[in-house]
């Protein structure tokens, strides 16, 4: 192994190893968001809980009240103006959507976090058009619980997140290293499940971001069904963002073309709500 992939290699490893438990969270991530993430873990907390600590940030209550009246959200078009009436609409997995995304653009804002910035918004991005095609998909395919895929799909990527915001804060020398790039891919899956797991998600969801590389290297068939919607978005959405990864995979449209969900393809489904795609992707991009 090469000198500089080996210690990038091993600096993830061990903080691997040294993943804390539920307390854990992210630098430069809002008050807010914390708060609430340690209350969505706890089964005890109710809707009440969760609207008091949403109102004390006003960023925050715009964010989720802008999403319960997305025609998305709301196809009757009946307006929400409190946060006690948007928690409701939207379920606590699009609270949790709605918060992380916020998170995700204050974090971009950081003076710390400035050398890393366009990492960061790289994975927000990616982040934010997964969680569109995997939110209308699910909806299409399965007609239930759309709010849990685009939770995965908005969270695949919080492995990265992790791992680029440690390294900038212990040793930031080692984002040079040639073999880093190569080591992010390959342990983000894996600590973003650790993460999810210490958040209390569902396991589905943890191992749907554990298995979100799968696709390239298994039958889609023997996947769980979100862990496949997930890989199918997640390579979609990197075939329109990599130019190269055609000439590296020439076999990703086929493998895309095998996916299916419920009784439709995937790739039917993505071409068929093109606009809907759009319509999610530009909501939780706002």
């Amino acid at each position: 192994m090469d000198a500089s992939v080996g210690k990038a290699f091993d600096f993830v490893r061990q903080m691997v190893a040294n993943l804390p438990g539920r307390d854990i969270d992210l630098p430069a991530f809002p008050d807010v968001v914390r708060r609430l993430q340690v209350a969505l873990a706890d089964p005890q907390t109710s809707a009440r809980d969760l609207v008091l600590i949403i109102e004390s940030e006003p960023v925050l209550s715009a964010r989720l009240l802008q999403m319960a009246n997305s025609a998305a959200m709301n196809a009757a078009g009946n307006p929400v103006t409190t946060i006690k009436l948007a928690v409701s609409r939207l379920g606590f997995n699009l609270v949790r959507v709605t918060a992380m995304n916020h998170a995700m653009r204050q974090m971009e804002q950081q003076k710390a976090l400035a050398p890393i910035r366009a990492d960061l918004g790289a994975i927000w991005r990616a982040s934010n058009e997964v969680a569109a095609i995997c939110y209308v998909v699910a909806r299409r395919a399965f007609g239930r619980q759309p709010d849990e895929a685009m939770l995965a799909g908005l969270l695949h990527g919080i492995g990265g997140i992790y791992i680029l915001t440690q390294i900038q804060s212990a040793e930031p020398a080692l984002r040079e290293d040639p073999g880093f790039r190569a080591v992010l891919g390959d342990w983000q899956p894996r600590l973003g499940k650790a993460i999810l797991d210490t958040w209390g998600l569902p396991g589905r969801i943890g191992e749907a971001v554990a298995n979100q590389d799968e696709l390239l290297s298994g039958s889609p068939q023997e996947m769980e069904p979100l862990a496949r919607l997930l890989s199918a978005a997640k390579l979609r959405h990197r075939l329109g963002s990599e130019p190269a990864l055609r000439r590296e995979l020439p076999q990703a449209d086929e493998l895309m073309r095998t996916v299916t969900l419920g009784e439709n393809s995937f790739l039917d489904i993505v071409a068929s709500s093109h606009q809907d795609i759009e319509e999610m992707q530009g909501l939780l991009a706002a």
